[in-house]
């Protein structure tokens, strides 16, 4: 990076002291080259050495259900690394809210994972090998907005399945586990509607 600067610099100073006319022609050579010219072969090792973190997929796998006062998601997230192998700690986790009612929340819990202390939350993934894909089933927790009104659970949800990510959105800073070759994807937007007919049969058959 410093021999890179230090050349940058030196250009400049050239250009400074020449000619108007050979300004002009040093400038519209630079401007002509390539990209991949201008990235340095030990630049490009270093990106195709890191980590790409990515969510795969998401799922609602059940309708969601109302259990002491919060809304809890079956939720199945799939991630994968693209890029080189890391021995990094990250987390895996959503966020999601009601867009019809009131439910809002990102507490993500995967029964027999371990939980990824605040303020980034989900489950902790120790580590990913190139290529390596896996899978997590479980519970994203929603709660009122605000905490102190009756929740309204509503039908309608918008999740935001993440990866090595802040879950909060309303995080006060930005926190990454680990560097990778992307981070612009490391999030995945699903919606899920609840069916109104499947919540009448299950009353139904409460009833009989």
């Amino acid at each position: 990076m410093y021999k890179i600067l230090a050349a940058f610099l030196g250009i400049c100073l050239l250009l400074g002291s020449a000619p108007t006319w050979a300004q002009k022609e040093a400038v519209t050579e630079m401007k002509a080259l390539p990209l991949d010219t201008r990235i340095t072969s030990e630049m490009a090792a270093q990106l195709r050495e890191l980590p790409d973190l990515t969510v795969e997929s998401a799922k609602v796998l059940a309708a969601p259900f109302t259990y002491d006062g919060k809304v809890l998601v079956p939720l199945e997230i799939t991630i994968s690394n693209q890029g080189a192998t890391t021995d990094g700690e990250f987390n895996v986790g959503a966020w999601g809210k009601a867009t019809d009612g009131n439910a809002y929340g990102f507490s993500y819990f995967a029964p027999g994972e371990e939980v990824m202390p605040d303020p980034r939350g989900g489950v902790l993934c120790d580590g990913l090998a190139s290529g390596e894909v896996k899978t997590y089933q479980g519970f994203l927790f929603l709660g009122p907005n605000p905490i102190n009104e009756p929740l309204n659970p509503g039908t309608k949800y918008e999740i935001h399945a993440m990866v090595d990510y802040n879950l909060d959105p309303d995080a006060s800073y930005y926190e990454w586990g680990v560097a990778e070759k992307d981070e612009t994807n490391n999030e995945l937007v699903i919606t899920y509607t609840q069916l109104l007919t499947a919540i009448a049969v299950l009353d139904l058959k409460k009833l009989n």
